[in-house]
C-alpha cells in the first residue's frame, strides 16, 4: 500500500527525472535542494491521502469488494480535498510563485489526478471481473 510519504517521494523522484530530461542534464544539487524545499513546504500544508488496495476481482469476496469500494470512496474524497489544498497553496503564492514552485505543484497535482483516475478505473475493472465470476 502506498502511503502519502511514499507517494510524495515518488513524485519528487519523477520530477527530478523530468527536470533532467527538459534540461538535457542532471539537476544540480542546488536545484534538487530547492525542489525538496518547495515540496516540503507544500507537504507541510497538504498531505496526499493513503491509496487503498484494489482487490483482484477474480479472487475477492463480496466483503472485500464492498470494503474496497468504501475505501476507494474515502480516498477519492480525500484526494479531491488534497487537490483543493494544492490549489489554495498556489493561490497563496499568487504572482510571486517561482517557476520551480509552479512546476512542483503542477507535478503533484497531476500525479494525484492520475492516481485517482487510475484507482477508480482499476476498481471498476475488478468489479466487472467480480460480477462476471459471480454470474458463472
Amino acid at each position: 500500500m502506498i502511503n502519502s510519504k511514499s507517494f510524495f517521494i515518488a513524485c519528487l523522484q519523477c520530477f527530478y527525472v523530468c527536470l533532467a530530461i527538459a534540461q538535457e542534464a542532471e539537476p544540480t544539487a542546488e536545484q534538487e535542494a530547492n525542489i525538496r524545499d518547495i515540496a516540503a513546504g507544500i507537504q507541510s500544508s497538504c498531505m496526499a491521502p493513503t491509496a487503498p488496495v484494489i482487490p483482484d476481482g477474480g479472487t475477492a469476496t463480496q466483503v472485500e469488494m464492498v470494503t474496497a469500494q468504501g475505501a476507494l470512496k474515502t480516498y477519492l474524497e480525500a484526494g479531491n480535498d488534497y487537490l483543493g489544498c494544492l490549489e489554495e497553496v498556489e493561490s497563496g503564492w499568487g504572482n510571486a510563485a517561482t517557476v520551480n514552485q509552479v512546476a512542483v505543484l503542477n507535478f503533484l497535482y497531476n500525479g494525484m489526478v492520475e492516481d485517482l483516475q487510475g484507482r477508480a478505473e482499476a476498481f471498476n475493472t475488478a468489479l466487472k471481473v467480480f460480477r462476471t465470476k459471480d454470474a458463472e
